[in-house]
């Protein structure tokens, strides 16, 4: 795994990656934090600079992820790597690590700014501390589901295109919620499909026809059950699926100053299982 963290690293600062990340990120974060605390005279840099630099995530995110896994299938070193005594969770884990190395740069640059503006006034250190903690864990939220999507597709464009476009999805979600339909039928065939998409998932997983049919029966089974012991739940499910699933509206409370366990868990748990589909996703094209 050091190998693999070593040899990302290198290759992230010997191409244009890393400076263009961290360009970009200085860049928008340096406008906030000019207009909004040094013009304006806020102090509360959490609530008024993490909060409004997540939208970075939408371009660095695509930039840093789209060469992990997709770079090494185009030019055929993934065969390489599969072949050597390094195991598949060493190198998916090498590879986040490196990115997650980048992604806490940008934190300490944010904790460099909130140090400048403690010149100036008074800088509740709480928030910044707790918020450069939510914005780490989300980040990497984000990075473990670009991981994935890297070692899904051959293409490092396409890659970068589903990356994008899941990120921007995840920003809207909150905003989502209010809009989708609240009546318990949608929520029942949003559940359904997710039912057939496991089945599919198992089914591609053990080549076995049977593990497919029995998930769709037993999510079924469990589906009927909620429905006729507390039918209540279906409605506005939706918007309740929608809500568990944004990780933007966690971060809220980090840059609050609240330093919430459940969320820390959420967010640690949401990365796991993200590293841990990319993890099958490698082993499975291993032993193909």
């Amino acid at each position: 795994m050091r190998a693999i963290y070593i040899k990302e690293m290198k290759s992230y600062f010997h191409s244009l990656s890393a400076y263009l990340f961290l360009a970009l990120f200085l860049a928008i974060s340096g406008v906030y934090f000019s207009v909004i605390c040094m013009s304006y005279g806020y102090t509360d840099y959490a609530a008024n600079i993490y909060s409004n630099i997540t939208i970075i995530f939408i371009i660095i995110v695509p930039i840093l992820t789209m060469r992990l896994m997709a770079e090494e299938r185009k030019q055929k070193t993934d065969q390489l790597l599969l072949t050597s005594p390094v195991r598949v969770t060493g190198i998916i884990l090498g590879k986040y690590l490196a990115v997650l190395t980048l992604l806490l740069g940008a934190v300490v640059i944010t904790f460099l700014q909130a140090a400048v503006l403690s010149m100036y006034g008074d800088v509740n250190w709480l928030t910044v501390l707790t918020g450069g903690l939510g914005y780490f864990l989300v980040g990497a939220s984000l990075l473990a589901i670009g991981l994935f999507i890297s070692s899904i597709t051959e293409s490092q464009m396409i890659a970068a295109g589903i990356s994008f476009g899941v990120v921007l999805l995840c920003m809207l979600l909150p905003n989502l919620s209010d809009i989708v339909p609240g009546r318990a039928r949608y929520t029942y065939i949003v559940c359904g499909i997710v039912i057939v998409l496991l089945a599919w998932f198992f089914y591609e997983e053990t080549k076995s026809w049977k593990a497919g049919v029995i998930t769709m029966v037993l999510g079924a089974a469990v589906l009927g059950l909620f429905a006729w012991r507390t039918p209540e739940l279906f409605d506005n499910g939706l918007s309740k699926i929608i809500d568990w699933f944004s990780i933007m509206d966690r971060f809220n409370d980090f840059c609050s100053g609240i330093l919430n366990a459940s969320s820390i868990i959420y967010y640690l748990s949401f990365i796991a299982v993200f590293i841990f589909l990319s993890i099958q996703t490698i082993e499975k094209r291993r032993w193909n």
